[in-house]
């Protein structure tokens, strides 16, 4: 494992600087095939005469790979918006080799990006402020979203009420006819496709309203995650909203889609014309998915520079029984799932992806799972993404339709487990935009993870998350390298979370040199327990827990739950006293110089 040390100012200006001089001394990179907006895919893939899409030149890579490679092979992607009709997908004939890498680059300087959405218009203004667009595909059935976005702005759909929210007055036996504390506008909501949402400690909970009376809604499913008490099932006194109904359209911003008619309808502020705007609403669940299998992976192949946005989450026929970072199912004896994510990769090996962008997104941002080894996420931005930033591990991800058949299961095949994966400067913020129970960063049931240098910030529930085994059951989750990452601003919505979460026994795991800050505790969340710095939670044990810095957490900078201080070792750490700024800057957390411009969204 690599270890990072101190970063002083001078050594990130000079960084800084130099890499400055290098870019601008550079001279154009070459590429074996280019794609751009203008191309054909008739043509050639030269630089004069350009493919004009990304499956095009994977396809022209594959023909070079089946004749052999002697040389790295380079697509080079000019500026652009490349709107996917379908997930960009490869697999193990389109690897590269260690000395013959296959890359898939932005030109240098040049905004790249490959989109799941449509653009929405014909907006004609009705009544008042309010606004309708015609969607033929939507009456045809053929599309349905539930993200809309003006100006690479997230809308709210519509809700009742706008201000403050629901609670809880009482629920049936069944958990399927919910009691509230307010009159619901509108009368019965049946066939409106609006539906519930309740705040539980750690999680959320949606579920379809299949019909309403005046203070109370019947669903077609149970709201929660069965069998594990109140703590994750709608129960009296929870806080909860009603989302997407007409009836609910009385706030600018706000929008609601008609699937009956064909009609996105939108409430404007006075003064706005949403003629002037750009509108997208998304049709693609997944962007890239790079899938090997069982001794036939995807191997050296590398994505740089380019971003990923805007893609629709498909609710499922049994709600959203939210259970803990992501994960879903209806009760504890059944099959547990994970959101999907915009990019997703299985069986990678030395796979890679570097100064890319994820953002927009109905679910997850970037997945890596079974059969990964020795790829790595690094300088990525992954912004205003539904679910998980980025998850490693974890058996509920549906690469290769694979589920838990208990939510702390491992792998059936050790071999699938994860191996030697890096996440590193990568800048995570405005996760769980959908979904709030979700996290910055999840890895669970790998080996040898790297987790250095991120920042982490804008949670509404926990920052980074490692481990999923509620005991001390040995697991493929070793020896995890957490370190040097900033954490802030996390635990803003949810209960029971903090800056690093983790869970089981985990031999080998360090958490060293980590800056962790800024741990709420919102007004609403519901349930007693506090949030903190780090929270070890059942079965952690093994780890070393070095030199971090940890203060203004809610609930103190530490806590255990069914584990043992004594259960690790410690050493160095300051707890619970901002230090000095200067302590601060020697621990060199955060983004390292030649990736610190993540955080000014310079190029």
């Amino acid at each position: 494992m690599t270890t990072y040390h101190a970063v002083p100012i001078l050594a990130f200006v000079l960084g800084l600087s130099l890499v400055a001089v290098v870019s601008a001394a550079a001279p154009p990179p070459k590429a074996d095939f280019y794609v751009a907006a203008s191309g054909k895919d008739t043509d050639a893939g030269t630089e004069a005469k350009p493919f004009a899409t990304l499956p095009r030149a994977r396809d022209a890579v594959r023909e070079k790979i089946a004749k052999g490679l002697d040389a790295p092979v380079t697509v080079l992607v000019r500026g652009g918006t490349y709107e996917l009709a379908e997930p960009l997908a490869f697999g193990p004939e389109d690897s590269g080799t260690d000395k013959c890498p296959i890359t898939y680059a932005a030109c240098p300087g040049e905004k790249v990006v490959l989109s799941g959405g449509r653009p929405i218009s014909g907006w004609k203004k009705r009544d008042g402020n309010l606004w309708v667009a015609d969607l033929p595909d939507v009456k045809a059935g053929t599309w349905r979203f539930r993200e809309l976005f003006a100006a690479g702005k997230r809308l709210p759909r519509a809700r009742f009420p706008n201000k403050g929210l629901l609670h809880l007055k009482d629920v049936s036996q069944d958990v399927k006819v919910l009691g509230l504390d307010q009159a619901i506008p509108g009368g019965d909501l049946a066939g409106k496709d609006a539906e519930i949402v309740v705040v539980e400690n750690w999680s959320l909970s949606r579920a379809a309203i299949a019909s309403s009376a005046d203070r109370s809604v019947t669903t077609p499913t149970a709201v929660g995650w069965i069998g594990h008490g109140p703590m994750t099932t709608a129960s009296p006194g929870k806080p909860a909203w009603l989302e997407h109904a007409p009836a609910f359209l009385d706030e600018p911003g706000e929008w609601y889609l008609d699937r009956a008619v064909g009609e996105l309808r939108y409430m404007a502020a006075a003064d706005e014309d949403p003629v002037k705007a750009a509108w997208i609403a998304p049709r693609l669940e997944r962007l890239l998915v790079v899938m090997g299998r069982p001794g036939a992976p995807v191997r050296y192949l590398r994505f740089q520079g380019m971003e990923f946005v805007y893609t629709t989450w498909r609710f499922p026929d049994g709600g959203y029984s939210g259970i803990q970072a992501g994960h879903y199912g209806p009760d504890m004896k059944k099959p547990v799932y994970l959101l999907p994510a915009a990019l997703e990769f299985g069986y990678a090996e030395n796979c890679r992806l570097e100064r890319c962008r994820v953002a927009h997104t109905g679910a997850g941002g970037i997945a890596l799972g079974a059969g990964c080894r020795a790829s790595a996420i690094v300088g990525c931005e992954i912004t205003d993404v539904g679910g998980d930033g980025i998850v490693v591990g974890a058996r509920g991800s549906r690469l290769g339709d694979l589920s838990m058949p208990a939510l702390d299961g491992d792998w059936p095949n050790p071999q699938d487990a994860p191996n030697a994966i890096e996440v590193s400067n990568c800048y995570l913020h405005n996760c769980g935009a959908v979904n709030a129970g979700c996290v910055g960063l999840f890895v669970a049931f790998t080996a040898n993870t790297r987790i250095g240098h991120n920042v982490v910030t804008d949670m509404p529930y926990t920052g980074l998350s490692v481990g999923f085994r509620w005991n001390t059951t040995p697991t493929s989750q070793k020896e995890c390298l957490v370190e040097f990452n900033h954490i802030s601003d996390v635990m803003k919505m949810l209960a029971d979370g903090g800056g690093i979460y983790t869970l089981g026994l985990q031999p080998g795991t360090v958490l060293r040199g980590n800056w962790i800050h800024g741990i709420h505790r919102s007004a609403f969340a519901h349930g007693g327990a506090p949030n903190n710095g780090i929270f070890f939670d059942e079965g952690s044990k093994g780890f070393l827990v070095e030199r971090n810095l940890i203060y203004d957490a809610h609930g103190g900078p530490i806590r255990f739950n069914q584990c043992q201080e004594g259960w690790h070792t410690w050493r160095d750490n300051t707890l619970g006293k901002e230090p000095a700024a200067e302590a601060i800057r020697d621990l060199g957390a955060g983004l390292e110089p030649p990736f610190a411009s993540l955080l000014t969204g310079e190029p």
